[in-house]
């Protein structure tokens, strides 16, 4: 590659580090082709969308108790990283879902986010649709989870972004090659700026 670079013209030298930037990151198309998001190439989508003794497992996160509802989960991504304050380990998760049912759509901005750990934020606009937003959170004895929820009906399904931090203080160190808790996270933030819902036109 050192060779390559010195026979290149100036102008294309210039273009190499975008291209090893967007080299870095893959596409990803979901739910007939209505979710489009680009991620780090490190990490591998999932549809395993399994709870955990603070969140519920399925499609979209519910802090209220309430039942999901019937949906389908599209992608989850998470990556395991070494806690900012040292304890244990943490997961910083982000996954998306939709639902086409009419009982889901008729409270799909607010259903399940009636609780007094939960809190409005104010709307967000993202790929060109405003999103309803909350921001949630529950602990245990050595877990504790937090959470920013966008929910928004497009083209007649309700469609649900959770994006979640998820900390043990009493489990295992994260491994030595595990991230820092801020490049996880800036990671799953990264691919929700990148969301878009709605087919290509």
């Amino acid at each position: 590659m050192s060779l390559f670079r010195y026979l290149l013209p100036l102008p294309l030298l210039a273009l190499l580090p975008f291209a090893n930037a967007t080299a870095a990151n893959k596409s990803f198309v979901g739910a007939g082709g209505n979710i489009r998001l680009s991620h780090a190439s490190s990490l591998t989508p999932t549809r395993n969308f399994a709870g955990r003794p603070l969140m519920n497992r399925g499609w979209r996160q519910m802090w209220d108790g309430a039942p999901i509802g019937r949906g389908v989960g599209i992608v989850r991504f998470w990556e395991l990283a070494k806690p900012t304050d040292g304890q244990g380990q943490v997961t910083e998760l982000l996954q998306v879902g939709f639902s086409r049912s009419a009982a889901v759509v008729a409270t799909c901005g607010t259903a399940g986010m009636v609780s007094g750990n939960v809190r409005r934020l104010p709307n967000r606009m993202l790929g060109g649709h405003r999103w309803t937003v909350y921001a949630s959170g529950d602990a245990g004895m050595s877990q504790q989870v937090s959470a920013t929820n966008l929910r928004s009906v497009i083209n007649g399904a309700c469609y649900a972004i959770d994006r979640v931090t998820y900390a043990v203080k009493a489990a295992p160190p994260a491994g030595r090659n595990a991230p820092t808790q801020a490049v996880a996270a800036a990671r799953m933030d990264a691919i929700l700026a990148t969301i878009k819902v709605g087919t290509r036109r």
